[in-house]
């Protein structure tokens, strides 16, 4: 088994594709209290029900809640950072732990051409 520092990066190419990787940085801070809060049916503050990008982007997923979250299939333990390279455009439903319904909608446009 492969054991991980707490502060590790850990980039997944998700959303297929292979996208260039030049666009921007959409973060998502899993707060400290996240598991308390949906354990209580309560709404997460600061997460979105929907993450929208561009192909080219990055999400980047920081855990800072003490219990493991998942986010697009893809575990995050306590103190770790998830990097997903947004290469394919598209909506799309997908897991996202810290959520009641535990969904997330994500919405990836196409780039522009210049």
């Amino acid at each position: 088994m492969l054991a991980m520092a707490a502060s590790a990066t850990i980039a997944f190419a998700a959303c297929g594709g292979s996208g260039e990787g030049q666009g921007e940085t959409v973060r998502l801070v899993i707060p400290a209290n996240a598991t308390e809060l949906t354990d209580a049916g309560k709404k997460v503050p600061g997460i979105p029900d929907r993450i929208r990008g561009t192909v080219g982007d990055v999400l980047e997923v920081v855990n800072r809640d003490g219990s493991t979250q998942f986010v697009a299939g893809y575990p995050i333990s306590p103190g770790q950072t998830l990097t997903i390279p947004l290469n394919r455009a598209g909506r799309w439903e997908t897991e996202c732990s810290v959520h009641e319904d535990d969904s997330l909608e994500m919405v990836i446009r196409p780039r522009e051409q210049a």
